[in-house]
């Protein structure tokens, strides 16, 4: 009898463990958009730090612009926050003599809908075609972590000079794996990215930069996605003894960054 208890018990046990898996498995895929993009309220016109750059709608993307001759930066930024966050980048690009251009996502700075893979990747598209409009001579496009992948769609569509990235990976799949190694995500993930692909044969320079503690997209992945890129031209730094969120916290990455905009 005990026997029998206890294999009912394994078996109730074994049941539920099979139901909540699939369970938040289903969750994760239904939610895995509000996973990924965590944007900020605050609204797109209320930016101070970006006060003095024009505010353009182009074709519904919202836009901070600041025109300081014919060499322009993009900015593609990261899940968390805001366009407006990233303005002491701005400024960097700006004291290198720039030009600069910060797209806004949908769904980000107030925004009335929800940021999806298809609409950011319209920004894109629209921050394209907005270039197209100007005569730059140079153009540096930066991706920082998810915006690496929106960087690298940009130069398949439009290839700059420079890119410059943050805190790079291969596709969203091998981040997935890292944090939720307990489920199949190849299968899982809607929208991974295939930013090797993306960015191709780029003949233009390539500058990756990743802190060695990174724990949200870890060194290996962003090691492994600069191996593969079949790029001549490229070179990947890394800051020691930092992270994710800290990486704009040391000297040693400014000045590696000034030294690649000149």
């Amino acid at each position: 009898m005990p026997f029998s208890v206890y294999n009912k018990r394994s078996v109730e046990a074994l049941w539920f463990f099979v139901v909540f898996y699939v369970t938040f498995g289903i969750f994760l895929t239904v939610v895995q958009e509000w996973v990924v993009y965590q944007p900020a309220t605050r609204e797109f016109a209320q930016c101070a730090d970006l006060s003095r750059t024009e505010k353009i709608p182009h074709e519904g993307t919202r836009m901070y612009f600041k025109d300081n001759g014919p060499r322009v930066v993009v900015l593609y930024h990261g899940n968390f926050g805001s366009a407006c966050d990233r303005a002491f980048l701005a400024e960097l690009f700006e004291q290198a003599g720039y030009s600069y251009l910060l797209p806004e996502y949908a769904g980000y700075s107030n925004d009335t809908v929800s940021p999806t893979h298809t609409l950011l990747k319209k920004d894109v598209e629209h921050t394209v075609d907005f270039l197209r409009t100007k005569n730059f001579s140079e153009v540096v496009v930066v991706g920082e972590s998810i915006g690496v992948g929106f960087a690298a769609y940009h130069t398949a569509l439009l290839p700059p000079q420079k890119l410059l990235l943050f805190s790079s990976f291969k596709n969203l799949s091998s981040i997935a794996r890292v944090h939720y190694w307990y489920y199949p995500v190849s299968l899982l993930v809607k929208d991974p990215f295939d930013n090797v692909a993306l960015i191709g044969n780029f003949q233009g320079e390539i500058l990756a930069l990743h802190g060695e503690q990174d724990d949200i997209i870890p060194l290996a992945l962003g090691q492994k996605f600069f191996t593969e890129l079949d790029a001549p031209h490229k070179e990947m730094v890394v800051i020691p003894g930092l992270g994710h969120n800290d990486l704009f916290a040391s000297p040693d990455m400014y000045q590696v960054v000034r030294g690649f905009l000149k």
